[in-house]
C-alpha cells in the first residue's frame, strides 16, 4: 500500500505550482463590516492560492448585542478548499466559534442549543490555535454532517462568533484553494513515487548483500 502522507505531499507540491501568493479576499477594514444576517452573508469568491479573510467580532454599537460575522465563500469549479488556517486571533474568553454549512446561508440561529445541527462542522478557536489548519477538526465536530479531506467546489457559509460583546476581537483566516489534481498529474505522481520506492529498495538490497559478504 502506498503511504498516503507521502503521496499527498507530492500532489500538494504539484498543485502549488499553479497557486498564487496570499490574496486578501475580504477585509472588514477595507470592505466594511461582514454581514450580521445569517440569511444574507457577505459573499466572497475565492481563487487558486491562499485567500485571506479578516474581520472583528464581539462588540457592536448597541450594548449587549453581539457582532456576528457571516461570510459565504465560493470555491470555484475545478478547485478544492484544502486548508483553513487561523493566522491571527484575539478572543474574549477561552475561545471563539467557527462553523461551516454547505450552501449560501446559515440555517440555524446563534442561540441554537440542539446537539445535532445541519452544519458541515464547527470548531472553537483561540490564540493557541494560531498557525493551525482547522479544517480537519471542523469536519470531525460532533452532531454535524461531517466531512473528510478537502471541501469540493461549491458554496459554503462561514459563521464566526465571539460570545463577549465588550469589545471588538480581531481574527484572520487563510483559506488554501488548490486545483483538483488531473488524472495525468495523479498518474505522474504515482509513477515518480513508485520509481523512488524501487530505487530505495534496490539500494537497500545492495547494502544488505554487501553486509553479508563482509
Amino acid at each position: 500500500m502506498l503511504p498516503r502522507l507521502s503521496l499527498a505531499l507530492m500532489l500538494t507540491h504539484a498543485c502549488s505550482l499553479a497557486a498564487r501568493a496570499d490574496v486578501v479576499a475580504f477585509d472588514e477594514a477595507l470592505h466594511g463590516d461582514a454581514s450580521n444576517d445569517r440569511f444574507l452573508p457577505t459573499r466572497v469568491t475565492l481563487s487558486a492560492g491562499v485567500q485571506l479573510i479578516r474581520g472583528a467580532m464581539g462588540a457592536t454599537s448597541i450594548p449587549d448585542v453581539h457582532d456576528l460575522d457571516y461570510v459565504t465563500v465560493e470555491v470555484p469549479v475545478g478547485h478544492q478548499l484544502t486548508a483553513l488556517t487561523l493566522r491571527n486571533a484575539r478572543v474574549g474568553g477561552a475561545f471563539s466559534f467557527l462553523g461551516i454549512q454547505a450552501g449560501p446561508m446559515i440555517t440555524i440561529p446563534a442561540d441554537w442549543t440542539s446537539i445535532n445541527t445541519p452544519l458541515l462542522g464547527w470548531t472553537h478557536f483561540g490564540t493557541s490555535s494560531i498557525g493551525r489548519d482547522l479544517l480537519p477538526e471542523i469536519g470531525r465536530a460532533p452532531g454535524t454532517t461531517g466531512f473528510e479531506g478537502p471541501l469540493a467546489a461549491g458554496t459554503y457559509a462561514l459563521w464566526i462568533m465571539e460570545l463577549r460583546a465588550d469589545e471588538a476581537y480581531p481574527y484572520e483566516f487563510a483559506l488554501q484553494v488548490t486545483p483538483v489534481p488531473a488524472p495525468a498529474t495523479l498518474a505522474l505522481a504515482l509513477g515518480v513515487f513508485r520509481t523512488r520506492r524501487r530505487r530505495a529498495a534496490s539500494r537497500a538490497s545492495v547494502a544488505s548483500r554487501s553486509t553479508l559478504r563482509a
